[in-house]
This record gives C-alpha cells, structure tokens and sequence, in this order.
C-alpha cells in the first residue's frame, strides 16, 4: 500500500485514512459502506505536499459534500508520472466511476487516461491537460494566452521595459506551464523586445528548496539580471527567499506563481513584486462538480453552472472548462 495518506470524502461521512498497511473507514464506523451507492471520483494532483494541491483538495472535499459523491484524492510524493500511471491504473481496476488528474506528464499519463477511458471511465485532467483526445473533459485554471502574457505585462512593470530575465519553472514536461511560457516569450519578444532572456526554462520539479538554490546560482551567474518570471507555486517563495538573502529587493524584480499564505513575508519586503494566481479552492470543487455532471450524463456547454463560480466559461466544442480567464494578482 502507498505511504501517502489517502483522503476518501463522502457527504461528510467517508473518510478513510490508509497508512502502514492499516485502514480505518470512518464510513464502516456510522455504519454506511465507503461507496453508499454513490459516484467515486477520483483526484490525482501532480505531487502531494505543497499548498496548492492541498487546497485543491479541501476544494474537493466541499464538492463532494455539497453533491454527495465520493471524492478520493491521491497523488504520488515527488512529481512522477509513472506514479500517477499507477495510480490510474489502480483505480481503474477498483472500477471508480471517473479519475481527475493533473499530469505530470501529456503522453505518458494521456495514455493511461485512454485506457481507462476505453474501461468506460470518465476521465479529466485538470491544472495541466494531456490533449481532448484522451479525456472527456478538462479543467483549465486560466486562459493559457492571456495568463501568459497577462504575466509579462506585469514582469515590466516592476523591471522596465529593457534588461535580462530569467524563467524558472516546475517540471519541464508539464503542459500548462510550458504552455504559459511559450506565449509570454512570443508576446516579449515582439511586444519588449529589448527584454533579454539569458537562460532557457529552468526546471525545480515543484520543489521549493531547488527553486531557492536555483535563484542564488542565476544571480551569482548574470549580476545584471533584472527579473525573474517563476512559474510553479513554489517558485514564489523559493525564488523570493534567494533575492530576500542577497538583499536584492531594490534590484531583481519577480513575478511568480505562488500561494498567497506562503508569501506574505516576501511581499511585504519586495522579495515578491508580484504573486500571479486564482482560488484554487474553487478550483477543486470545479472539477469534481465537473465530473459529476458528466456522472450524471449531461454535456458541458454553456448552461454549465456551479455555484459560487461565476467566472467559469466552456469551449464552442463542450471539452474545456475555463475557472477564470487571468486569476488574481496579490
């Protein structure tokens, strides 16, 4: 059995911890069974342990309350793709009723959703997409082109309009980040052009610590460096950390992806210009209420509505969902 801990939420009911080879099914104990005869979903992040997953997950957890359906969540300790192919595969077999994952990889992991697809699964990804093809639908944080660029606009407004940059990402094969960098470089490169970029992506594989001693070594290496764009949630607070120890605050400008809880100490020196983001509560229950939906076989187009979210849009074609079109900065 996996050392991660397993959530299963269930109508405020199911809850069941595994851990050590130990299970105990709070469900069993009010005397109901974990499926209850109801819709399991299944939700897979890229790695556990950071914020932004575990507040998508407490999104999840109010989904499945509010529309009584079995929510597990589940997802590997380091960003892994063979890990989440695992769990899919795991989960497929324990016949779930739909899997909701954020890929660390589009290829590796988009054909594992195929499979389980085939298996009569209902399958979506969301935070990162692995193609229309093998899922039924997905879940999109933002606008890609406009987050993107919406990123570089605010990158020059603290940096100015001329000097290096620099971009640090999360894994090199994560579909929404690469897909935010790639427009915000085309937009700079047309729109600043006197922007340099000294270094191509760099990657952190979601792991604060090496965005901090990332940031230290690019600063150290291009002492005329201007500004940081960091993509990733703990590209934030890790990149921040570096510029906050080197008191740079006044000469490196940064822009990131972050949690607003875990960057409050660096905003308020100017180690963080600027934390690019959206609810990511919402997020999670978005996507369960999502998957339920199509449970439930609706199609999605634009009678869609959650409650609560009132920024959410759907494609012409019915597969994607928009939570919101650039977030909210802090």
């Amino acid at each position: 059995m996996k050392k991660n801990m397993k959530m299963l939420m269930t109508a405020g009911l199911a809850v069941t911890i595994a851990f050590s080879g130990t299970t105990a099914s709070f469900a069993e104990e009010a005397g109901e069974s974990a499926s209850g005869g109801s819709k399991t979903i299944v939700m897979i992040p890229k790695v556990e342990g950071i914020t932004f997953f575990s507040m998508a997950a407490e999104g999840a957890q109010k989904a499945g309350e509010d529309l009584g359906v079995n929510v597990i969540y589940d997802g590997p300790s380091t960003p892994s793709a063979d890990d989440q192919v695992a769990l899919i595969e795991k989960y497929v077999e324990e016949g779930v009723d739909a899997i909701c994952v954020s890929p660390n990889d589009m290829a590796e992991v988009g054909a594992a959703l195929l499979a389980a697809q085939e298996e009569g699964v209902t399958v979506l990804d969301w935070d990162s997409q692995c193609g229309e093809a093998v899922t039924t639908a997905s879940i999109y944080n933002v606008h890609d082109q406009e987050f993107g660029e919406h990123m570089v606009d605010k990158l020059v407004e603290f940096m100015g309009t001329e000097g290096q940059y620099a971009i640090i990402t999360g894994g090199m094969d994560a579909a929404n980040l690469n897909t935010w960098i790639d427009y915000g470089r085309r937009y700079a490169e047309v729109e600043y052009p006197d922007l340099e970029l000294v270094a191509i992506p760099i990657p952190t594989d979601e792991d604060e610590e090496k965005a901090y001693k990332i940031t230290k070594t690019l600063l150290e290496s291009y002492p005329d460096l201007k500004g940081i764009l960091g993509y990733s949630t703990p590209t934030a607070p890790g990149c921040a950390r570096a510029i906050q120890e080197m008191g740079l605050q006044d000469q490196v400008s940064l822009v990131a992806n972050g949690m607003e809880v875990d960057c409050e100490e660096y905003r308020a020196d100017g180690s963080l210009d600027c934390g690019c983001l959206w609810d990511v509560e919402k997020l999670g229950y978005l996507t369960i209420a999502t998957a339920k939906y199509l449970l439930d076989g609706n199609e999605l187009d634009d009678s869609f509505k959650v409650e609560g979210i009132d920024s959410l849009t759907v494609s012409e074609n019915g597969h994607n969902v928009f939570y919101t079109e650039i977030g909210n900065d802090f």
